[in-house]
């Protein structure tokens, strides 16, 4: 846990309860987050949950910190009630306005609500400029820049505050994270072996172990992930927390193409937490890869019943057109559609889902390239490269998707999509051979890695295998 500065405040007159401000936890990633939170949802930051961290959740009340379970909206709607009603008193309580960010901060991460980001993020503001030397409110102004996938700002202030206070972890989690997606990978893993030193623990571990997979170490990672798990059992039993790290092995599990084991992860993970979008989603995409397609349905529609993202709108309408359930489907794309004209806020954290979408299905093409070019400018991960590669690709600039796609793959990352993208580029380019071997491993490693592209590649090696035997 990283401690408040000694020079900060713990109350301010002027609010109607005494206060103790918390200190801010150190946090686990950026994904799934969220997903997004926290994103890790990929080719988001690694849930990320919430796209953004773990959720170790503690909710500032005026009471005090309250662990947060599935039964806490209520404390967080009275809490909110409090510390607004404490700010609309006093526009400088800069403790209330820090409580307030907590809070908004804590429910996003929780429901995946991004409007809870522009809320945390206006309330930390209205700290900030009151208290302009609180570590507390810089810390969360740049966990919320993270949050909303402004990764170099929140690089900048998290390392503003770690010059400032070298002891502090929870900057120094912010850097790790911030460098991890914005595919600085050396400097994330300098990060995290830091922060291991100083505070060993499930956190750190599950930070290791998506930098594993990133990396292509296949062992590694999945061993970590299970570390992680026991690592957060026996410091923390609270099954919310729980869940979380129950979800990264089953997302490092899937991504290896282990269905088996990603199938007991994300179930236990939302024994867990029955609220947890990110592991329902998950579940849904395993299920589907292993053919209960009436199951995976159902799934997707729990998970986008709490949250509508457009990863798991576009994956049900997916499985509505391979069952032959095309209007079912187009309400699905057009829900997808809809999101893409959503605030600015949420076009940054899904920009990428709605680069995939348009690619995948052929729609806006011209501006899919313009929106993966963009992001890339600022974020050169793995991920990042594979989106404008398959960008370039369904514009038909083969060559240069080619060239994009040897930089995706340039840190060894283990992922049949990767191999699936550049197996269809290698396709278009004549490439058969390779193309033939590619495609074959993706579909080998996991069969559903996605539904709609694994019919897209057995139709192309059914293809090529025709072209090869006349």
């Amino acid at each position: 846990m990283a401690s408040l500065s000694k020079a900060e405040p713990t109350a301010r007159t002027g609010s109607r309860f005494p206060i103790r401000l918390r200190p801010v936890a150190m946090l686990v990633s950026a994904s799934l987050i969220v997903v997004a939170t926290y994103a890790f949802t990929r080719p988001g930051p690694m849930p990320h949950p919430g796209a953004a961290s773990a959720p170790s959740v503690t909710i500032a009340t005026p009471d005090g910190p309250t662990a947060a379970t599935d039964d806490s909206q209520a404390q967080m709607e009275e809490a909110i009630g409090v510390w607004s009603a404490n700010l609309k008193r006093d526009s400088e309580d800069f403790i209330s306005a820090t409580n307030l960010a907590e809070v908004y901060y804590s429910r996003a991460r929780l429901t995946g609500n991004l409007d809870d980001y522009t809320r945390a993020t206006e309330a930390v503001r209205m700290a900030i400029a009151a208290y302009p030397q609180g570590t507390v409110g810089l810390q969360l102004r740049a966990q919320l820049l993270f949050a909303t996938h402004d990764f170099g700002g929140s690089l900048s202030s998290a390392q503003a505050i770690l010059r400032a206070h070298p002891d502090q972890l929870a900057p120094l989690a912010t850097v790790g994270d911030a460098q991890l997606e914005l595919g600085q990978y050396s400097a994330a893993g300098a990060s995290f072996a830091r922060l291991a030193a100083q505070a060993p623990g499930a956190a750190v571990t599950a930070r290791l172990a998506h930098l594993a997979a990133l990396r292509g170490n296949v062992e590694s990672a999945q061993q970590l992930a299970a570390r992680a798990i026991s690592e957060q059992t026996s410091a923390d039993p609270t099954p919310l927390n729980h869940s979380w790290y129950e979800y990264l092995a089953g997302y490092i599990a899937f991504q290896f193409g282990d269905l088996g084991t990603a199938q007991r992860q994300y179930t236990a993970a939302i024994a867990d937490w029955p609220g947890s979008y990110l592991a329902i989603a998950g579940l849904a995409h395993t299920r589907a890869a292993q053919g209960a397609t009436a199951e995976a349905i159902e799934l997707y529609k729990r998970a986008i019943a709490i949250v509508p993202q457009p990863e798991f709108v576009a994956a049900l309408g997916d499985l509505y057109a391979l069952s032959g359930r095309k209007s079912d489907a187009d309400g699905q794309y057009e829900l997808v559609r809809a999101i893409a004209h959503l605030a600015s806020i949420q076009a940054q954290v899904y920009n990428r889902q709605l680069v995939l979408f348009d690619a995948n299905h052929g729609e806006n093409l011209a501006n899919a390239l313009v929106l993966a070019q963009r992001e890339l400018a600022v974020r050169k991960d793995v991920y990042g490269w594979d989106a404008l590669a398959w960008a370039l690709y369904t514009n038909r600039r083969y060559a240069d998707a080619a060239t994009a796609m040897q930089t995706a793959r340039a840190l060894g990352t283990v992922d049949p999509l990767l191999d699936y993208h550049q197996g269809m580029i290698d396709a278009a380019l004549g490439r058969t051979e390779q193309a033939r071997r590619l495609l074959t491993a993706a579909l080998e490693r996991n069969p559903g890695f996605d539904p709609l592209q694994a019919a897209r590649a057995r139709s192309t090696l059914n293809t090529l295998d025709d072209g090869m035997s006349r």
